[in-house]
């Protein structure tokens, strides 16, 4: 629903994809939930920091975090 609301851009959609992991991470341990469903959340993390790497290599990335890069004025 977060990004229903508005076009996201890389500084609103990394805050977001570091709670959705914390909450795979959480709840993959979570003993109240099936085996295969654990195992199924360690899947989405697995894909999930997939994803997130390809963003650590993008130069986008870097400039929208303001990483690695001058300033522009």
């Amino acid at each position: 629903m977060f990004f229903l609301r508005a076009t996201p851009n890389l500084a609103t959609v990394i805050p977001a994809m570091d709670l959705i992991g914390q909450e795979f991470t959480t709840n993959s341990l979570d003993k109240a939930y099936e085996p295969a469903i654990r195992v199924v959340l360690n899947v989405a993390k697995k894909t999930l920091n997939r994803y997130y790497t390809k963003t650590d290599q993008s130069e986008v990335y870097h400039i929208a975090m303001s990483e690695s890069y001058p300033p522009f004025y």
